[in-house]
C-alpha cells in the first residue's frame, strides 16, 4: 500500500513538470520568432538607408579635377543626354575661395553663402566639356558641384576630390638660351578673335612655353599649324581654319613633340557668307580746280579701298615733291586731308601735281598756278593758340593803300589798320591775341585797296592745339 502510493505521487509529479517546460519552450519559440522577424525588419531598413538614392542611375556628368599648390582644375564633361545650362560648385566649411576663372562665354558669380554659380547662354552639350580653375586658401580641396539644366532644375550632384599634379623637374643644366621642355605648368595661350568662324584666320599668342621650340597646333585631332617659340618661350603666328569644320565646341589644342600639350575648348562659329563686290571702290580725288593763285588753299578729298590709308604727294613745276600727306579711308571708302594745303605766296608760277597712292594703285591729278590776283595775303599758320600772336604776309599793289579789317567768329571787329604798301609789294602786319577773351575758331581778314579791288581771307584761327606750316605751307 505504502509503495503503491509512492508510485503515483511520481505518476501525477513528473507529467505536471513536463507540461511546465512544454510553455515555456513554446513561449520562447514564440519570442525568438518575434526576434528574428524584427532583426530582419532592421536589417532592410539599415541597407535601404546606406544604399544611395540614385545608386541606381545613370551617371550623366563626369568630373575630373587636377590641382597644383592652391589651383584647382575642374573639368566637366556632360556624358548624359540633357544639355548642361548651369554649373554650382561649394567647398568645405574650413576652405574659402580666393579667386576662379571660367571659359569664355560663361560668367561666375560667388554668392555670399560661398558658392559660385557659372551659367552661360551656350549649354555644354552631350559630349561636350568645360573647364572651370578656382584658387583657394588651402591645397588639394573636395569640391562640392551641382549640374543643372536651363529650367534650374538638377540633372545631378556630386563630390570631387582632385589629383595633385607633380611638380615640374627644375634642370640646372638648362641654359636661358636653350630648353628641352616644351609645354610647361604655366604655359598659356590665346586665340584672338575668341570667338572664330569656320574658314576664318585666327591669330595665335603664347607664353612660358620651352625655348627655342617647335610645337603643332591642333583642332581635336587634326594638325592644322606649327610655329617655334622665341627665347623667352613666346611666339605668335597665325593659322586658318578649315571651311568645312562643324559649327561646335572643339579643343585647341598646342602640343611639343613628346606629345605634351596645353588646350582650350571654344565653339567655332558658322563660316561667314561673303557676297562678293560686284565693283571695287575706285581710288578718286576731288577738290582740285584747274587753276590756282598764290594763297589759295587746297582742300583734298576722294575716294578708295574701306579701312585703308592713302599718300598724297605734291609735286612742283620741276617735278620734285614738295609736300606729302596721309589720310584714314573709313567704312564707306571716303577720305580726306584732315588740313587744307596753303599755296605759298613766293610758289613758282606753272603746273603744279598730286599723285594719290592707297598702296595698290596710283592716280594723279594737276593744275596750274597763276597770277590774277593783285591782293595776296596768307597767315603763318593755320592756328594759333591763345595768347598768341596771328601773322601775316604778302604781297599788294605798290604804292598803294592797304585797308584791313581783322573779325572773329562772331563777325565781330578786333583789328583794323590802313597800311602804305611800299614799292616792293611786300605787306606784313600781326595782332596779339588776348587769351580768354579773342574767341576761338575760324576768323576772316579783310584787305582791300582802291583800283586792286579787295580780299576776303578766311582762316582756322585761335585753336587750342597751335599748327604751324613750312616753307611749301603745310
Amino acid at each position: 500500500m505504502k509503495n503503491t502510493l509512492i508510485t503515483n505521487t511520481k505518476a501525477v509529479k513528473y507529467p505536471l513538470r513536463f507540461n511546465l517546460d512544454m510553455k515555456q519552450l513554446e513561449h520562447m519559440n514564440k519570442s525568438h520568432t518575434r526576434e528574428v522577424f524584427l532583426s530582419l525588419v532592421l536589417l532592410c531598413l539599415t541597407v535601404a538607408i546606406i544604399i544611395p538614392i540614385n545608386a541606381y542611375a545613370a551617371e550623366t556628368i563626369d568630373a575630373k579635377s587636377f590641382s597644383f599648390e592652391e589651383t584647382t582644375i575642374i573639368e566637366f564633361t556632360n556624358s548624359g543626354k540633357e544639355d548642361v545650362n548651369s554649373f554650382r560648385i561649394w567647398l568645405g566649411s574650413d576652405i574659402n575661395f580666393k579667386s576662379f576663372k571660367t571659359e569664355s562665354g560663361w560668367i561666375g558669380e560667388k554668392t555670399p553663402q560661398g558658392v559660385i554659380i557659372f551659367t552661360s547662354s551656350e549649354s555644354v552639350k552631350p559630349g561636350e566639356s568645360i573647364k572651370i580653375g578656382i584658387k583657394t586658401d588651402k591645397t588639394n580641396p573636395g569640391i562640392n558641384w551641382k549640374a543643372l539644366d536651363k529650367n534650374q532644375k538638377q540633372i545631378e550632384t556630386g563630390t570631387t576630390s582632385p589629383k595633385e599634379l607633380s611638380k615640374p623637374i627644375i634642370n640646372e643644366k638648362l641654359t636661358e638660351k636653350k630648353s628641352s621642355d616644351g609645354v610647361l605648368l604655366d604655359s598659356v595661350f590665346r586665340i584672338i578673335p575668341e570667338k572664330p568662324n569656320a574658314g576664318s584666320t585666327i591669330r595665335i599668342t603664347g607664353g612660358n612655353f620651352g625655348a627655342l621650340q617647335q610645337f603643332d597646333f591642333y583642332i581635336n585631332t587634326d594638325k592644322i599649324g606649327t610655329f617655334n617659340t622665341d627665347e623667352d618661350g613666346s611666339f605668335i603666328s597665325t593659322v586658318t581654319i578649315p571651311k568645312d569644320q562643324n559649327n561646335e565646341r572643339v579643343d585647341f589644342s598646342v602640343k611639343d613633340k613628346a606629345g605634351n600639350e596645353k588646350k582650350i575648348s571654344l565653339r567655332i562659329g558658322e563660316a561667314e557668307t561673303r557676297v562678293p563686290s560686284t565693283e571695287n571702290i575706285k581710288l578718286t580725288i576731288k577738290g582740285v580746280p584747274e587753276i590756282m593763285h598764290r594763297g589759295d588753299f587746297l582742300e583734298v578729298s576722294g575716294t578708295a579701298q574701306p579701312n585703308g590709308g592713302i599718300t598724297a604727294s605734291i609735286k612742283d613745276t620741276n617735278g620734285k615733291i614738295i609736300n606729302t600727306r596721309t589720310a584714314k579711308v573709313d567704312s564707306k571708302g571716303d577720305w580726306k586731308l584732315e588740313e587744307p594745303i596753303i599755296v605759298p605766296v613766293d610758289a613758282s608760277f606753272g603746273r603744279y601735281s598730286a599723285v594719290i597712292s592707297d598702296g595698290k594703285d596710283e592716280i594723279s591729278t594737276s593744275w596750274i598756278l597763276e597770277s590774277s590776283k593783285v591782293i595776296i595775303l596768307t597767315p603763318t599758320a593755320l592756328k594759333f593758340n591763345p595768347g598768341e600772336t596771328i601773322k601775316f604776309n604778302g604781297t599788294a599793289l605798290p604804292n598803294k593803300v592797304l585797308e584791313i579789317i581783322l573779325e572773329d567768329p562772331l563777325g565781330d571787329e578786333k583789328f583794323s589798320d590802313i597800311i602804305q604798301v611800299g614799292e616792293s609789294g611786300i605787306v606784313e602786319f600781326e595782332y596779339p591775341t588776348k587769351a580768354n577773351v579773342d574767341k576761338e575758331g575760324t576768323w576772316t581778314l579783310i584787305a582791300t585797296q582802291e583800283t586792286g579791288g579787295g580780299e576776303r581771307i578766311h582762316f582756322c584761327g585761335i585753336r587750342r592745339n597751335s599748327f604751324n606750316t613750312n616753307k611749301h605751307g603745310i
